[in-house]
């Protein structure tokens, strides 16, 4: 009898090393803020503009090298959400979360890049003189990496973690993890009724780190040997 042949292998990026590169540039955003700026509070939407227009003037530097690095990172968090989507379809999964998946994360990082060419806008001397570009700049960079940015990613967290669990190729904790974490994404949208929900956006931004380092180590990249399985 001839030897079996190996199950094929899906043939993409590695998920741990993209994966691995979202998280560097993105807690390199966060950390350049509080090393060029570490002073200097962070000033929320419901702050009044004279407190909007003093952080723009005292943290330029400090957002400038922000947007940057958020606007990089959205780069390997697209890679990360077009591999996954199309490991599952590779993998035979034939559902809807699969594209719901992809359909959320390419809205998610679209809005990641949206609010990172805000905060650069925000950052330019010119602005930084103009109380109403201002107030308009930060609300929209806000929102864009808050829950423009967690909502939309949280189908992504939906998407992938029932499509994968119910065909078991992640644990089941993780799949419920993934599901918790995609439902407090979608409460973010409250938001915009409430600031009150305004902790479900670092919820759904930076647990979600944990969970796609998680995705990364256990989804497989190899169909099943044997196909009854």
């Amino acid at each position: 009898m001839p030897p079996l042949s190996p199950s094929p292998k899906h043939q993409g990026p590695s998920l741990r090393l993209v994966a691995g590169a979202y998280i560097v540039l993105a807690l390199s955003g966060v950390f350049s803020g509080m090393l060029l700026a570490p002073k200097v509070p962070f000033a929320m939407p419901y702050d009044s503009v004279a407190k909007a227009v003093a952080h723009a003037q005292a943290s330029a530097d400090a957002t400038r090298w922000g947007s940057f690095f958020q606007l990089a990172s959205a780069m390997p968090l697209l890679v990360f959400v077009a591999a996954t989507a199309n490991r599952l379809r590779f993998l035979g999964v034939r559902a809807a979360g699969e594209t719901i998946a992809l359909c959320g994360g390419i809205i998610a990082t679209t809005m990641l890049a949206f609010s990172a060419l805000s905060d650069w806008a925000l950052s330019t001397p010119e602005i930084a003189t103009l109380p109403g570009a201002v107030r308009v700049l930060q609300l929209l960079g806000f929102m864009g990496g808050g829950p423009g940015f967690v909502v939309p990613l949280g189908l992504f967290y939906l998407g992938v973690s029932i499509s994968a669990g119910l065909y078991r190729f992640i644990p089941k904790w993780l799949m419920w993890a993934g599901i918790v974490l995609g439902v407090c994404s979608e409460l973010a949208s409250l938001t915009l009724v409430t600031w009150k929900a305004a902790p479900f956006i670092p919820v759904g931004r930076y647990l979600g780190i944990l969970w796609m380092v998680a995705i990364a180590l256990t989804l497989p990249s190899r169909r099943p040997a044997d196909p009854a399985a």
